[in-house]
């Protein structure tokens, strides 16, 4: 077991970090509406919050109109149709989330920040690049890399949006051609560079046209895209494959799976510390290496990172007694900024005068790998034998979809599986039975 240590000696060391196993994840966020829309302003309004809460280009944002005369056509139309759009606006998040509508709320954000919220920080088993693209032309091409071996991309099509910025003050990022082909990949390390051309209207600028790509899988989950936006120099991002909000099991340290943080631009020395927003008294929360070598989560601790560089973290946090901790993990650096990641760690948390409600001796914990493909597989922890217990996974709709019944639990850590390889690609909501124990898993078709 790793052991809270203050170890000076690896200041400004860079780690040994293992081959890493996901991407960041660049959301896409697509908006629906159309030119002689009134309240589409007010979604208009609410993206234009959402995106100063992220640092630049951290998702991609389109505009599609439709039945807008000169700013629509049959390719545009044929996305409205693919997610069944009729009432206006509709935003859809990563293919998945959807918020339709518009009123005071939307345009304050706040939708649109909890949704983004679930997609800013996802880890994705590809990663992909734009080649080359040829505004005058319409050529573009995009490599992609399958870097999980659990995954595969069987079914998928790879997009390619055309889009013109600055049309008129109130309207860029227009959407102007669609293209798809078809995307099979599997096995860490595969890779294949897929191209199409668009077909160019003599009235488009091509100075202000730019291109994005992105794979979308049966059920419509987005899993990866890459644009020709210019990004900044320096900036890193996250990739993290488990639920942020982490349900404990037991007294003591809590080791979390590993996540990976990458430095996407240039070398920069970066500080990383644990910005505690919440705690009970006597917890500690700090993080390790990938080589065990653990930090206090209080101090910045600098650590160079390489162009392109990968390093694997896991936080490490000693609770004692029930109670939850909101915390940050933060990356800092003179020429990035603040990049903080959102966690929260609960021990305990059930409620006693429930006289239903599933025995406190029986704690669930995460639900892995996250994001999954066929299968997932629940940590329960049982504190005797002979435990009965019940996982249920509901839709985002509040449907309870199945039912994972246990017989007999043994004593300490069980193992309960869901064959979900019927189920649609999308985010779910797992509970133990009887209580309020729960997390939140993404299928990837």
């Amino acid at each position: 077991m790793k052991h809270i240590t203050c170890i000076l000696l690896f200041l400004g060391v860079a780690l040994l970090g293992a081959n890493a196993a996901y991407y960041p994840t660049t959301p896409v966020v697509e908006n629906f509406g159309a030119s002689w829309c009134g309240a589409c302003e007010y979604a208009q309004q609410g993206l234009a919050i959402m995106e100063d809460n992220l640092l630049p280009n951290e998702a991609i944002i389109s505009r599609l109109l439709t039945e807008s005369g000169s700013y629509s056509n049959s390719e545009v139309d044929g996305r409205f149709d693919h997610y069944g759009v009729m009432g206006l606006p509709a935003v859809i998040f990563n293919g998945k989330i959807r918020i339709d509508g518009a009123d005071d709320v939307v345009a304050s954000g706040e939708p649109f920040i909890d949704a983004i919220s679930s997609f800013r920080y996802l880890a994705s088993p590809v990663k992909m690049e734009v080649t080359d693209f040829d505004p005058a032309t319409g050529a573009i091409s995009v490599n992609t890399t399958m870097i999980n071996d659990s995954y595969n991309t069987d079914g998928g099509e790879l997009y390619f949006y055309l889009l013109e910025d600055e049309l008129l003050p109130e309207l860029t990022r227009l959407v102007r051609s669609v293209k798809s082909v078809p995307i099979s990949l599997s096995g860490a390390g595969e890779s294949i560079n897929l191209g199409s051309t668009f077909t160019l209207d003599p009235s488009w600028d091509t100075d202000k046209l730019w291109a994005f790509a992105f794979i979308q899988m049966p059920g419509d989950a987005i899993i990866q895209a890459a644009s020709t936006l210019e990004m900044p120099q320096y900036y890193v991002r996250a990739a993290v494959p488990f639920d942020h909000d982490i349900q404990g099991t037991a007294d003591g340290i809590y080791e979390s799976p590993i996540f990976w943080i990458y430095n996407m631009g240039d070398a920069d020395e970066i500080l990383i510390s644990i910005e505690t927003i919440s705690a009970p008294e006597g917890w500690a929360l700090n993080y390790c290496d990938i080589s065990g070598n653990c930090f206090p989560g209080f101090m910045q601790i600098p650590f160079n990172f390489a162009a392109q560089e990968a390093k694997s973290f896991d936080l490490n946090i000693w609770a004692e007694g029930e109670g939850t901790a909101e915390l940050n993990f933060v990356l800092e650096s003179a020429n990035s900024g603040i990049y903080k990641i959102p966690f929260s760690y609960t021990l305990g948390g059930t409620s006693n005068s429930d006289l239903i409600q599933t025995p406190a001796s029986i704690s669930l914990g995460k639900g892995f790998p996250n994001p999954f493909q066929n299968s997932v597989s629940f940590e329960v922890t049982s504190q005797k034998a002979g435990e009965t217990a019940t996982i249920e996974i509901f839709n985002l709709k509040g449907q309870k979809i199945s039912s994972l019944p246990v017989a007999s639990l043994k004593q300490g850590q069980n193992s309960i599986s869901w064959d979900a390889k019927d189920a649609p690609a999308g985010i779910y909501i797992y509970r133990l039975k009887n209580s309020n124990q729960s997390g939140r898993i993404l299928k990837l078709n």
